[in-house]
């Protein structure tokens, strides 16, 4: 029998071992221990808001969403060029959703000249 291959098992068992010894002692710590649940913070959980705040519609300016989707209209188009096509659905909704924004930014140019 070959040794490395007798070695790559010892490891691959340990390692596994191991970790049941481990998911058993978590176990062991969730029965004895009640839930508290705890506000993420870092910059995973900050994107995560972000994204969800942008689907919402909730807290960004109008300069950022405008940037947001004239990145992502910049995206696609790159990525049509690299032979990744996508539905007309999705470009009609960015389309939709510039269009919306320069509108609001005509009528707040708008807005601010009266004043």
């Amino acid at each position: 029998m070959e040794l490395d291959i007798v070695i790559l098992t010892a490891v691959v068992v340990t390692l596994f071992i191991v970790f049941i010894i481990a998911v058993l002692r978590e176990f062991k710590v969730m029965e004895n221990e009640t839930y508290r649940y705890q506000i993420e913070t870092g910059p995973r959980a900050g994107l995560v808001n972000f994204i969800g705040n942008m689907v919402a519609n909730k807290s960004l300016t109008k300069t950022e969403k405008k940037s947001i989707y004239n990145a992502m209209h910049r995206n696609i188009a790159d990525m049509e060029s690299d032979g990744v096509y996508f539905d007309d659905v999705v470009k009609e909704i960015i389309r939709e959703k510039i269009d919306e924004l320069k509108n609001e930014e005509i009528n707040l140019n708008a807005n601010k000249a009266e004043e």
